[in-house]
C-alpha cells in the first residue's frame, strides 16, 4: 500500500509540472479559479457556524434524574502525573464514588507501579491494565482497556486532564435526561501564559471549542470528537465497531462513522483542563499526527460520504461538513499555493522574472486566503473572550502570532503530515506532559 500511494504521488506531481510547462497559463488560471470557489465557499461555510458558535452551549444540568456508572479510560505511557489524574477524577469531581470507575492503560514500569498502587488504594473503583505485546496506538489501548469497562457510558480523559468539578454530573443529565449518545466538553488550556505558543494555541482551542464545535453541533452538523473530554455510551462505541487501531485521529474517525450510523455528538457547557505544548517541536509532532488522522479518515471516507444513498441518508450539508473537516490539512497547504501565485505575479509585474504568464491578471486570489483566514483569527479572539481570557484589546495583539501560526506553522505540520502518510508507516508521535501550569482549583471554579 505505501508504495501505491508513493508512485500516485510522484506521477501526478509529475503531471502538474508537465501541464506547467505546457499549459503555463491555463494551469496558473486555473488554479487561480479553483482557489477562488473553495475559499469562498470555505468562508461562507465557516461564518454561519461562526454565527451559531458565539451562543451558549447546552447547559444539560447537574441533576441527572439516575446516575449511570461511568468508566473513565485514562491511556498513560512514561506520564508523571498520572497520580495526579486519578485523585482528580476520583476525589475532586463530583459524582456517586460508587456509579465511577477509572481504568488506567499503560505500557510503562512507572505507569505499572502507579496503576497498582492505586488498584490496590481503590479497590474496584481503579482497575489497572498492564500491556505487553501491543499496538503502539491510543486507539488500540483504548480498544483494548474497553473490555474491563462496566460502565453504561465510557469516558477518555487523557492524563494531563482536570475536569471541572461537575462535569461528570453534566455528562450524566445530557445523556440520561436528554438523550444524548455522545458528548464532548469544551477543552481549555491551562498553562497558556508559559510562551506565545501556549497562549496561541490557547485560543485556537477556546475559538476551535467554545465557537466552532459548539456552531457545529447546534447546526447539526458534523461535530467530531476532540480526544479527550468525550463521553460515550458504550452501546455506540461498540455497535459502529470501536476505535480504528491506526488511525492517528481516532477521535474524529469514529465519529464519522457515529454519523454514519445515524448518531450525533453534542457539545455540552462542560470543561476539562489540560496541558499546550510548550515547544515547536512537541507542537509540530502532535499537530502532524493529529493532520495525518485525518487525512487517513478522507482516503477511507470520501467516496463512501459522496454516494448518493448516503447523500440522501445523512443530507447534503451533513455530509459536506464531514468532509470539510477531513481536508482542512489540504485547505491551510493552499494557503501557500494561493500566496506563491501571488508573489509570482508581483515578480514578473516588477520585470524580476521577464516572462509574460500572469500579464492582466489582477492578484485577487490573494485576498481570499488573506480574508478566510481572518475568520479564524475573529474566532480565535471571540472564543477567547467568551471563555474569559482577555479583551479584545488584550488579545489583539496576539495578531502577528496568530498570522505567524496559521500561514506557517500550520501549512508546514500538514505537509509533513502528508509526507508521512505517503512515505512512512503508521507510528505515534507521543506527546509529553510534564503538569505545566496545572490548575488544582479548575476542579472547584464556579460556574
Amino acid at each position: 500500500m505505501r508504495r501505491v500511494k508513493s508512485a500516485i504521488f510522484i506521477a501526478s506531481l509529475a503531471a502538474i509540472i508537465l501541464l506547467l510547462i505546457i499549459y503555463p497559463r491555463q494551469v496558473l488560471l486555473f488554479i487561480a479559479y479553483g482557489l477562488t470557489i473553495i475559499y469562498i465557499f470555505w468562508g461562507i461555510y465557516h461564518m454561519i457556524i461562526l454565527a451559531a458558535g458565539v451562543k451558549k452551549p447546552v447547559n444539560p444540568g447537574t441533576r441527572p434524574r439516575t446516575y449511570p456508572r461511568i468508566s473513565l479510560i485514562i491511556p498513560a505511557r512514561d506520564e508523571p502525573i498520572l497520580p495526579r489524574t486519578i485523585e482528580v477524577c476520583l476525589n475532586s469531581v463530583e459524582y456517586p464514588l460508587d456509579r465511577k470507575e477509572i481504568i488506567v492503560v499503560t505500557e510503562d514500569p512507572i505507569g505499572e507501579r502507579v496503576a497498582t498502587w492505586y488498584a490496590q488504594l481503590y479497590p474496584g473503583r481503579v482497575l489497572p491494565l498492564i500491556r505487553r505485546e501491543y499496538f503502539p496506538t491510543k486507539p488500540s489501548a483504548l480498544n483494548d482497556s474497553l473490555a474491563l469497562c462496566r460502565g453504561d457510558v465510557i469516558g477518555i480523559v487523557d492524563v494531563e486532564d482536570v475536569p471541572d468539578a461537575d462535569t461528570f454530573l453534566k455528562v450524566a443529565s445530557a445523556i440520561e435526561d436528554h438523550g444524548m449518545d455522545s458528548v464532548q466538553a469544551i477543552l481549555r488550556i491551562s498553562n497558556e501564559a508559559d510562551n506565545w505558543i501556549t497562549r496561541i494555541f490557547s485560543m485556537e482551542y477556546a475559538g476551535w471549542f467554545r465557537v466552532m464545535l459548539n456552531g457545529r453541533s447546534r447546526l447539526g452538523f458534523f461535530t467530531p470528537l476532540g480526544g479527550t473530554g468525550n463521553y460515550i455510551k458504550r452501546s455506540a462505541i461498540s455497535e459502529v465497531g470501536r476505535w480504528d487501531p491506526l488511525n492517528l485521529a481516532e477521535d474524529a474517525e469514529i465519529t464519522v462513522r457515529f454519523y454514519l450510523s445515524g448518531r450525533r455528538v453534542f457539545v455540552i457547557d462542560a470543561r476539562h483542563w489540560e496541558e499546550a505544548p510548550t515547544t515547536f517541536k512537541a507542537w509540530l509532532r502532535q499537530r502532524t499526527r493529529w493532520f495525518r488522522g485525518w487525512t487517513q479518515s478522507l482516503e477511507k471516507y470520501a467516496r463512501i460520504l459522496l454516494r448518493p444513498p448516503v447523500i440522501r441518508r445523512l443530507g447534503l450539508f451533513r455530509s459536506l461538513s464531514i468532509i470539510s473537516m477531513l481536508i482542512a490539512p489540504i485547505i491551510v497547504v493552499l494557503n501557500w499555493v494561493a500566496y506563491s501565485l501571488t508573489i509570482y505575479w508581483l515578480l514578473e509585474y516588477l520585470g524580476i522574472i521577464p516572462l509574460n504568464l500572469t500579464a492582466n491578471l489582477f492578484p485577487w486570489w490573494a485576498i481570499l486566503p488573506l480574508a478566510f483566514n481572518a475568520i479564524y483569527y475573529y474566532t480565535w479572539i471571540k472564543g477567547a473572550m467568551l471563555e474569559g481570557m482577555g479583551t479584545a484589546k488584550t488579545l489583539v495583539k496576539y495578531l502577528p502570532h496568530m498570522i505567524f501560526y496559521m500561514n506557517f506553522m500550520m501549512p508546514l505540520a500538514a505537509i509533513r503530515a502528508f509526507y508521512q502518510e505517503i512515505f512512512r508507516d503508521v507510528y505515534w508521535e507521543k506527546t509529553k506532559h510534564v503538569g505545566r501550569g496545572v490548575r488544582w482549583a479548575a476542579v472547584e471554579k464556579p460556574r
